[in-house]
């Protein structure tokens, strides 16, 4: 990993309606990390996401893009810097496969790109998803679509990509598949990555740190074996767990343990 800084948020503070959603935000993570943000469902991490990309403006705290405070952006200047998967994407327009990760490259549009079928055949193929390249987004299953819109995210070649739920609606081998990809992107092409992720024994096998959030305040923050406890878990979670070690890899593996079996 790279020691520059690549994201940097301190002293954050969000307020929606009169409630704080993010209370005193802190952590940094530095270039080619991999790292995890998870958490109970309403803890604030797609809020945390969306502040960092700059769609959020109001809000007390500080939050540096490669040095750069993103309130001092322009949005072209901030596609170049972050790219974002959101949660939820629906299109009312009849888009086509290519034209969803085509907008992937508004940042160099005035750059007169003469490759953009390249950069979007790659981002395609990476996704393994090629085949879909003429197909109506619209037409498309959940998990595909998942795969598109992290295919726009790759097409659009910023260096810090952030990735709400990337694996949702998507079967365990392509699960699987999208860590394995964005570990290599981490680690070959040097992206910082941050993912909201709430399959923990996967995060476990592919993420080097985690960060867990609730009520809007970050709980732990660390290495895989460190915060990947069943006292942690059991606290964030309210939910008995037992941490065992995974059968193959030097990494824990998290078991439920439901009051009742059925």
């Amino acid at each position: 990993m790279n020691s520059l800084i690549a994201l940097s948020v301190s002293g954050l503070f969000v307020k929606y309606q009169g409630n704080t959603i993010l209370k005193d935000i802190n952590f940094s993570l530095g270039r080619g990390e991999f790292v995890g943000l998870l958490g109970p469902n309403g803890a604030g991490k797609t809020t945390l996401l969306h502040t960092i990309t700059g769609f959020i403006r109001s809000y007390k705290g500080n939050v540096q893009i490669l040095g750069k405070d993103v309130k001092a952006l322009s949005s072209r200047e901030r596609a170049k810097k972050i790219s974002l998967l959101p949660q939820l994407v629906e299109s009312p327009f009849f888009y086509s496969v290519k034209d969803i990760v085509l907008m992937g490259r508004y940042a160099s549009s005035g750059n007169k790109d003469g490759n953009l079928d390249w950069h979007v055949d790659n981002a395609l193929r990476i996704c393994g998803i090629l085949h879909l390249k003429n197909r109506a987004f619209s037409r498309l299953s959940g998990g595909e679509k998942r795969l598109v819109l992290l295919a726009r995210c790759l097409c659009q070649d910023s260096p810090i990509l952030l990735l709400d739920e990337a694996t949702s609606s998507l079967d365990i081998r392509r699960k699987i598949e999208v860590f394995e990809t964005l570990r290599q992107e981490a680690c070959k092409n040097d992206r910082t990555i941050l993912i909201v992720v709430h399959d923990i024994n996967l995060a476990s096998l592919y993420l080097d740190r985690l960060i867990f959030i609730k009520n809007g305040r970050i709980i732990k923050d660390g290495p895989v074996k460190e915060v990947l406890s069943e006292r942690n878990l059991n606290d964030i979670y309210e939910t008995r767990t037992r941490v065992i070690e995974h059968p193959e890899y030097d990494r824990p593996a998290v078991l439920f343990l439901p009051e009742k079996s059925y």
